[in-house]
């Protein structure tokens, strides 16, 4: 009883670890298998027309959970964060088959990213700017620990 006492509390300390840990990553440049050419992809749409999207992170959901954009068409998503923990916004195969103009958090402005992993913070926005290049449904989850085992999940598709 005590071993397995012992276990479980070394387990929730690992999570625990884990989930202060989780930063968001990006990258300055594309690493393998992203879309190329990022600079002239962004550059050739009209940003005045971007379709602004919002997606609200709460416990344990995305609202919406299904998204959809158009090959060629710029977007200007708000990942708002209404919950009272860090929830992450990860999607592999979709952050692959885009083209990042740039992310806007409250401290800072990035340039032309390459997304690997995007933790907003409770309480806080993101807004993502992209242009959707390769067609495809991708996985959305949260990779903060047990929220995608709580329902914290979805769908993206590019058409």
């Amino acid at each position: 009883m005590i071993r397995a006492m012992t276990c479980l509390a070394s387990a929730l300390l690992a999570v625990l670890l884990l989930s202060a840990c989780a930063n968001t990553e990006l990258a300055q440049r594309p690493p393998p298998g992203y879309v190329g050419d990022v600079a002239s992809r962004v550059s050739a749409v009209n940003w005045e027309q971007a379709t602004p999207v919002t997606v609200r992170l709460d416990e344990y959901s995305f609202q919406p959970e299904r998204l959809s954009f158009d090959q060629g068409t710029p977007y200007r998503l708000s990942l708002e964060n209404v919950g009272k923990k860090s929830h992450t916004f990860t999607s592999e195969g979709f952050f692959k088959a885009i083209a990042a103009r740039r992310v806007t958090t409250p401290q800072k402005v990035i340039e032309t990213p390459a997304l690997v992993n995007l933790v907003v913070p409770a309480g806080e926005t993101y807004v993502v700017e992209f242009v959707p290049v390769q067609a495809g449904t991708y996985p959305l989850t949260c990779e903060e620990p047990l929220h995608t085992a709580f329902g914290m999940s979805g769908t993206i598709a590019v058409r």
